[in-house]
């Protein structure tokens, strides 16, 4: 089983990833490119997103079970 302390350090290091690629995300917003490129990146972005929410999720439950 996953320690706390773990699940929080890696909680944090999401949070970070998270930053970084809404950072990426608001600044193809800003840029003219073509719309392939744009499409393909954001898609990317998109997908990243939600593998980070997931698992941020997954670490909040590993969090909530060890303090029960």
């Amino acid at each position: 089983m996953m320690n706390k302390e773990i699940a929080q350090y890696i909680n944090t290091l999401l949070a970070e990833k998270q930053r970084e690629v809404l950072s990426k995300q608001a600044y193809l917003d800003k840029i003219d490119r073509s719309v392939e490129i744009y499409f393909t990146e954001y898609q990317q972005i998109e997908w990243e997103l939600g593998i980070i929410y997931k698992a941020q999720k997954s670490m909040d439950y590993i969090i909530e079970e060890e303090n029960d």
